[in-house]
């Protein structure tokens, strides 16, 4: 694993500064892309090849990451998958691994660490919200992004202490995030399906807040969401080179996750990783009865939790993971 993050500080080969986040002049709408997603693997294992095609025609992108990725663990297990992302988009840029770092004033007034590959215009923003269970549970402080989106918890707090959020500041924070940068592709997770359709829980969050946010974002834009972890259930879609490409942008990441697998040979016979390099497949239709209406559905009239939705609200509304802070849940994020 490589050197650990601290703060505002980078690892081996970057600057540390902190300073004002200026866009380019190059970086106009037409020629700039914005990916959402809940955790530091995600783009790559669910977006790409859509992002890597975005790198390598020079498209200015930038990668917000909502939660730390965390799993409940310390500091230096989701440093390192900071670190793991940024190894991966310097592979997919073919350069060199230095960045800096910046501390971005959001339009909610707290800070978001963003770091900036040299020599791109790659930029990836770390919100670095805890991280939930597959299931929607609360594993960090007994915060999630699910118990936030449903309303049961008014205010998340950042893993490093940084900031803290109500759902109105996170959908404020991303749609400012889409004025300054000013994407004319805003990409993200699954909006369309409920939880408990076989995704972590952390997937759906992200794309439902993203759904909410671009809502407000008034230049032009497309929006593609993305299937997660049901994805393993479709044909594979893309061709051998396009897998392997994937397969050797996700190994510059896991280097830096010890839950990942470490080799090619490993995720090659891993059933949970291997199934989602040779397949990218983008949603369809309107979002999930959840988006916007979060707190309605879990809670339903006069109180009641709809049966519908008992096992998911279960799990959203109880404080506790089914993991120890300590160990892996046993599920990719």
């Amino acid at each position: 694993m490589g050197g650990a993050l601290s703060g505002c500080a980078l690892s081996v080969g970057a600057v540390d500064q902190v300073t004002a986040v200026v866009v380019p002049a190059v970086c106009t709408s037409a020629n700039s892309s914005m990916n959402v997603v809940a955790h530091q693997d995600d783009d790559i294992l669910f977006m790409d090849p859509a992002t890597s095609m975005d790198v390598a025609a020079g498209r200015c992108l930038t990668t917000v990451y909502l939660t730390a990725g965390d799993d409940g663990q310390s500091a230096s297990y989701w440093h390192g998958r900071e670190d793991g992302a940024m190894a991966a988009y310097a592979k997919m840029a073919g350069t060199r691994y230095s960045w800096t770092t910046t501390r971005l004033k959001t339009a909610s007034g707290q800070p978001a660490v963003t770091r900036t590959l040299t020599g791109t215009n790659i930029r990836l923003i770390f919100l670095r919200l805890p991280t939930g269970s597959p299931g929607g549970r609360a594993v960090h402080h007994y915060e999630c992004l699910s118990k936030l989106h449903a309303g049961t918890i008014k205010v998340v707090h950042a893993v490093d202490g940084t900031a803290a959020y109500t759902s109105a500041s996170l959908r404020a924070t991303l749609t400012g995030f889409m004025t300054k940068f000013q994407p004319s592709v805003v990409r993200t997770l699954d909006y369309t399906d409920p939880y408990g359709d076989g995704d972590h829980a952390d997937h759906h969050n992200a794309a439902y807040y993203t759904y909410e946010a671009q809502r407000n974002y008034t230049t032009p834009h497309r929006l593609q969401g993305f299937r997660g972890y049901p994805m393993t259930r479709l044909p594979a879609n893309q061709p051998d080179a396009v897998a392997a490409r994937k397969l050797a942008i996700f190994l510059a990441y896991s280097a830096h996750d010890s839950h990942a697998c470490q080799t090619a040979v490993a995720c090659r016979q891993d059933r949970r990783y291997w199934p989602w390099m040779s397949r990218s497949y983008q949603v369809s239709g309107p979002p999930a009865p959840t988006v916007g209406t979060a707190q309605t559905a879990l809670s339903g009239p006069a109180g009641r939790v709809p049966a519908a939705e008992r096992p998911y609200a279960a799990d959203a509304l109880n404080c506790r993971s089914p993991c120890a802070a300590t160990s892996w849940c046993g599920s990719p994020d």
